[in-house]
């Protein structure tokens, strides 16, 4: 699996010597930014952490420990000092390592996203680019003598890439409103100035150290270019550097004449009025990461749990077993208690109870392989008993979380009065990575946020901006697992937001089931016992009046579940859920 986030990066290398499980020695990066400091060396983000490559090229050695999503690092004006972006549990954050102490700090506040970071010449400050206010990305600027930060900027849209002139009066940043991006000089004193407005996208400005013209990226239609605004007057805007696959990496300069850039997975040298570049060389070895104890190949148990007596027989016109290749028609499954027993073509059941479920699609039911359950709105240390039904009009019938009532809730929620997901604790059922790829950005979410299931389950607080750029997933990628934890949103919520997350990522809506799924099943050792429709497993499904394979937001109309093998319209969850709080 190969994500590349702004959160999240894991670099495609090319490897020169590798075996399963020994160190690789790598000549390359993928999606690499370089700085170069005064005495020539060169910092790189790679494989997510902070490499350092002498001057003239040689042997990289790391200096940040398996962080794994490192990004443009940036050099302090007296080499002492390295700034960066990094994700934390909850965010995109600013941190500063310090080479004495061999430690680094965390500049960011709260869980604010907070991206590149850019050295005031002063070595003071920091101006980089915040979504503090959840309307977009600003300026801002830190002093971190005292911590104190201030914001620079706050316009329509989005105020990224900041980047200070070397005597420390001028700001170049980027705009970004709609379709139109913009080039902006905020010279000291005076008002702001368009350097260059396009429909390309721009990004990383640089100065040249005497001030006399600023680089930039530009990537459109013919492809990606450097180009640069020569500040005479008038200002002219020229092509610099062209047809190579350049990253969206500021140009860094030693002086005026000697610069490096990286593209192709490679770092560029290049003197100012060359016609050619020349490769930096770099050679860095990549320790294995520690392997976690193995978790055992044997496939885990689901407990058996008040399941019903008698035999249940859904018809379904159009059934997704979950496995892939598309639908299967006139489907009659069958089970017996909690179990599917049968897939079948339609036939006779006499003597059986049959739901014909017309012209729906009946889906396995979704699992959200780790969730949150902290933060419900109106209640204090735990969620209240009655939430269960109200989750499962949202199609979650499996669900991961840290919660002390675990096992009372599962046990409850696993009945006919009050239903509800299948609760397994994290603390006893840990998954590896997952998802986590929605925020305030997401196309769809805000019809998802207005949908009647966002209602009964209730919003607690906005959602957050994770990231600056939407993110994107290979197309390849067969093994993702969906998880809501990250997004902020409750659960049911939280997964749905997901399906639009991995869709508008690049995912088919296919895929997407799949990583709440059978991928989820997998992650648990659960496979075949959830995710799936088929024979043995759990008979958790989902009904939806759509096709959720061509349109994911389709995965939201719920019409009914069977949960535990006991069949409930989403009108008769509701009336459970709001007599169970009379009640209270």
């Amino acid at each position: 699996m190969s994500i590349r986030t702004v959160a999240i990066t894991v670099v495609g290398l090319l490897v020169l010597a590798s075996q399963p499980g020994a160190q690789e020695t790598i000549s390359r990066g993928g999606n690499i930014s370089a700085d170069i400091a005064g005495d020539g060396r060169v910092a790189i983000d790679l494989a997510g952490d902070i490499w350092i490559v002498p001057p003239g090229g040689g042997k990289a050695t790391a200096i940040t420990r398996n962080l794994k999503s490192v990004r443009r690092p940036r050099w302090s004006p007296d080499g002492t000092e390295i700034a960066y972006q990094a994700s934390s549990e909850d965010s995109q954050g600013l941190w500063i390592y310090n080479f004495a102490k061999d430690e680094s700090r965390k500049i960011s506040r709260d869980t604010f996203l907070d991206l590149y970071p850019a050295w005031h010449p002063d070595g003071e400050r920091l101006v980089y680019a915040s979504d503090s206010t959840g309307m977009g990305l600003d300026l801002w600027e830190v002093d971190l003598p005292t911590g104190l930060h201030w914001r620079l900027s706050d316009h329509r849209g989005d105020e990224t890439d900041p980047a200070w002139s070397s005597d420390g009066n001028d700001l170049a940043y980027v705009h970004h409103d709609g379709a139109n991006w913009s080039l902006i000089l905020r010279p000291r004193g005076r008002p702001e100035e368009t350097l260059l407005s396009t429909t390309d996208r721009i990004a990383a400005p640089s100065w040249r150290p005497d001030g006399s013209l600023i680089t930039f990226i530009r990537k459109g239609a013919s492809g990606a270019s450097i180009d640069m605004v020569i500040l005479s007057q008038p200002r002219l805007v020229r092509p610099y550097v062209s047809g190579e696959d350049l990253a969206l990496a500021p140009v860094s300069w030693l002086d005026r004449h000697r610069m490096l850039y990286t593209a192709d997975g490679t770092i560029w040298q290049r003197l100012f009025n060359s016609w050619t570049s020349s490769p930096l060389p770099f050679r860095a070895t990549i320790q294995p990461a520690s392997a976690a104890a193995p978790a055992g190949p044997e496939r885990r148990r689901l407990p058996s749990i008040d399941e019903p007596g008698g035999r249940l027989v859904i018809r379904a016109s159009r059934m997704f077993d979950g496995l892939g290749g598309g639908y299967q028609n006139d489907r009659d499954i069958i089970i017996d208690g909690g179990r599917i027993t049968a897939v079948e073509q339609q036939g006779d059941r006499s003597g059986s109870i049959v739901i014909d479920m017309g012209d729906l699609t009946v889906l396995p039911g979704y699992i959200d392989a780790l969730a949150d359950l902290s933060d419900m709105p109106g209640k204090s240390d735990r969620f209240d008993d009655s939430i269960g039904p109200l989750l499962l009009t949202t199609g979650v019938t499996s669900l991961v979380a840290r919660h002390a009532d675990a096992e009372r809730l599962n046990a409850l929620w696993s009945g006919k009065k009050l239903p509800g997901p299948r609760l397994l604790n994290a603390a006893e059922w840990p998954v590896g990575p997952v998802s986590g790829m929605a925020d305030s950005m997401t196309p769809g979410l805000q019809a998802l946020l207005q949908s009647r299931q966002a209602a009964l389950i209730g919003i607690s607080a906005p959602v957050a901006r994770r990231f600056a750029d939407p993110p994107s997933v290979d197309a390849g990628v067969s093994s993702l697992v969906l998880g809501s934890k990250r997004n902020g949103l409750p659960p049911g919520i939280g997964l749905h937001a997901e399906f639009l997350a991995l869709v508008a990522a690049g995912l088919r809506p296919e895929q997407s089931l799949r990583a709440a799924g059978v991928n989820a099943a997998a992650a648990l050792r659960l496979d075949p016992l959830l995710g799936r429709i088929a024979v043995g497993a759990a008979a958790d499904l989902v009904f939806v009046d759509g096709d959720p394979l061509s349109n994911i937001e389709d995965a939201q109309k719920i019409v009914a579940v069977v949960r535990n093998g006991r069949f409930f319209s989403v009108s008769g969850l509701i009336d459970r859920a709001q007599t169970a709080e009379s009640v209270e």
